[in-house]
């Protein structure tokens, strides 16, 4: 199986500070959500932290995650020519009759997974979080998050049967690698071996233990740092895995609601994936959008800003509003999508809010 990247930017742009930098506690709303100098600006650069090294990223695997050295096995190789006939060889694949007929039932009850292999009655998936079983029990359909991310590589999966459950166990043979993005632009990545030739286990009690029965198991709420002990996480009386919102209380505010329109899309389907926002803005904080869930993430956090999964969070990044001289009723913005970077201007107008929205640069996609 490939790695699965998204295409998105890398570079934080000005309410995204480092995840190492404190939030100033004396700081009011207007501060954390106003720029207080003249002119739409950025504030100053933050210089990126440095990647994790491969002993560090060895080090810190999820404790529930058992890896056993292999003396023989199908050594990872990466290059363009083998990336290109990869990404061919799972489009050709999930695109084909033989898939769409295959797991019906199983897109039919969560289209929001890819679906890579069948034992029994279980699916081995992956979104853009990384690896999943999914349970079928008669017409239910139970998703469990692995955390196994896209640094784990797990060769030729499309179109064959494997077995992936063994003595009440999760076991697949593959290897850790090293993803690393070298630009914001879209271009493929960068891998490198951190070990090669492993059998990843994971006991099946640990991957189904969902302690507070709010539909997330811990495994997954940890990592996007829901609690695992408490069904409703920000106290609202909304259970998390029916919350628009799950990590902040939603409010009314009118710049609450301007952010509301701003991040909201048409209906998604998804119920266990999220768009994920990283802000110090209150206003922000609070949203309930109408179409789609949100995970809101202030810049103390490291989790889950995490090297192997960092393409896929935080698709548009939003800077402090601002107002110009002569223009007090207008807000701007400077964003960044996967598009490119821009600025956006709102104004409140009859009870609703306003955009235009102007690209300075564009990738091309």
């Amino acid at each position: 199986m490939k790695v699965y990247i998204l295409l998105l930017p890398f570079i934080l742009l000005s309410c995204n500070k480092s995840s190492e930098t404190k939030i100033d506690s004396k700081q009011n709303t207007e501060q954390q959500c106003f720029i207080l100098n003249e002119g739409i600006n950025y504030d100053d650069a933050v210089k990126p932290t440095d990647p994790p090294t491969h002993e560090e990223i060895l080090r810190n695997l999820p404790a529930h995650i058992k890896m056993t050295d292999l003396t023989d096995f199908q050594k990872f190789n990466y290059d363009l020519k083998t990336t290109e006939a990869l990404q061919a060889t799972e489009k050709n694949y999930f695109d084909s009759p033989e898939y769409q007929k295959k797991f019906a039932e199983w897109i039919a009850a969560l289209p929001e997974f890819k679906y890579l292999s069948l034992q029994e009655n279980y699916a081995l998936a992956k979104n853009k979080y990384g690896l999943w079983i999914i349970e079928k029990n008669n017409s239910d359909f139970k998703p469990y998050f692995l955390g196994l991310t896209q640094n784990v590589y797990l060769p030729n999966f499309y179109g064959k049967d494997q077995k992936f459950l063994l003595e009440n166990h999760f076991v697949m043979n593959g290897t850790l690698v090293d993803i690393q993005r070298l630009s914001r632009v879209p271009m493929l990545p960068k891998y490198e071996v951190i070990k090669d030739g492993v059998q990843f286990s994971i006991n099946l009690n640990d991957i189904k233990k969902d302690s507070d029965k709010d539909g997330f198991n811990d495994l997954f709420e940890k990592f996007v740092r829901l609690n695992p002990n408490a069904a409703d996480t920000d106290g609202d009386e909304i259970s998390d895995f029916n919350d628009a919102n799950p990590k902040y209380k939603s409010g009314t505010d009118k710049f609450t609601a301007m952010y509301e329109t701003l991040v909201d899309h048409p209906k998604s389907s998804s119920k266990y994936s999220f768009v994920e926002i990283l802000t110090n803005c209150e206003y922000f904080q609070a949203i309930n959008p109408k179409n789609i869930k949100v995970l809101v993430y202030n810049t103390t956090e490291k989790a889950p800003i995490k090297e192997d999964v960092l393409d896929h969070f935080f698709p548009g990044k939003y800077s402090k509003m601002k107002t110009y001289k002569n223009y007090d009723d207008v807000y701007f913005t400077d964003f960044s999508d996967p598009s490119g970077d821009g600025t956006l201007s709102a104004e409140f107008v009859n009870g609703k809010w306003k955009f235009d929205k102007k690209y300075t640069v564009e990738f091309g996609m």
